[in-house]
């Protein structure tokens, strides 16, 4: 299990498991286009962009 906050709320999965689903599966919503539950996680849109601290790019 790994733990991090997004947007001030402390979020805990399973290792394996994507940024974009841990915020949906946690009442968080984060705009998507690409991602869908049928297929591979795949950034291709890059409408799903974040930020994470203490690092210079963004990640999809």
């Amino acid at each position: 299990m790994i733990e991090f906050i997004i947007d001030d709320q402390k979020i805990t999965v399973e290792k394996d498991t994507t940024i974009l689903k841990a915020a949906l599966d946690n009442n968080i919503y984060i705009p998507h286009l690409c991602w869908d539950k049928r297929l591979t996680p795949f950034g291709g849109c890059r409408m799903c962009l974040v930020e994470v601290e203490g690092h210079s790019r963004f990640f999809a």
